[in-house]
């Protein structure tokens, strides 16, 4: 069972109303009652000043169908100035007609809304008249102008070329590099570099260090990592190995 949600008590009991194409006029609203009662018990996450306006219009629907059960009361039991049950439901319908006028006029001027949301207005060319053009812009059309001007303009065909950096490549600058510095960090080695080039740079220094090449410190996780060199690495074993 799916619960709409509604602006408030009369709106629900509007539309229990209209959902069995009943007359707001003539309707007993006590006919409603118990499928009104219904909803808001599904109503559990009302709050607690809103779930009381729907039990004050439940409340009189439920004295409406007992009365309406059981046999009338005697005039001379009817103590002056209490409301009879018809007076009760005359000022319910009249509070349920009223909420109707004005859903009404609410639904018109939403839906005159939607329609002027379709329209460009500006002003007319002629500023001494105050004549106001305005144009409906429709999707369909707008999108098969864009395409048939796409469709005219010429194209520009571009190649991106991206440098390749090999893992034997960079082995070999980083050995010259820690051989020539004496030292050397791994973020200056891989400053101004992109991307594939840090990876292949990163790369080389792991196999450097596989292959007892240069030595390595690193402080803590996450750190700079330093590389110096090993005293029995010579200068070709870099290019010599990678071949």
């Amino acid at each position: 069972m799916r619960l709409d949600c509604f602006d408030g008590p009369l709106d629900l009991l509007l539309t229990l109303i209209k959902e069995r194409e009943l007359d707001i006029v003539t309707v007993r609203l006590a006919d409603v009652a118990d499928q009104y009662v219904a909803y808001i018990r599904l109503m559990e996450s009302l709050d607690v000043e809103v779930a009381a306006e729907y039990l004050v219009i439940a409340s009189t629907l439920v004295f409406l169908k007992s009365k309406a059960l059981l046999p009338p009361i005697p005039e001379e039991l009817i103590e002056e100035g209490d409301e009879t049950p018809e007076e009760v439901e005359e000022r319910l319908r009249q509070r349920l007609i009223a909420y109707s006028r004005y859903k009404g006029a609410g639904d018109e001027l939403r839906r005159r809304l939607d329609d002027e949301a379709g329209f460009l207005y500006r002003e007319g060319g002629d500023p001494t008249t105050e004549i106001v053009q305005h144009y409906r812009l429709r999707i369909d059309r707008l999108s098969l102008a864009l395409a048939a001007v796409l469709s005219r303009a010429k194209t520009e065909p571009r190649t991106l070329a991206r440098d390749r950096v090999s893992v034997i490549e960079q082995m070999a600058y980083v050995a010259r590099a820690v051989r020539e510095r004496g030292a050397a960090r791994f973020s200056d080695l891989c400053a101004g570099y992109h991307r594939h080039e840090i990876i292949a740079t990163f790369l080389a220094i792991l196999e450097l260090i596989r292959r007892g090449r240069i030595g390595y410190r690193q402080d803590e996780a996450f750190a700079d990592i330093e590389l110096t060199p090993l005293t029995h690495a010579r200068p070709e074993d870099v290019t010599t190995s990678a071949g």
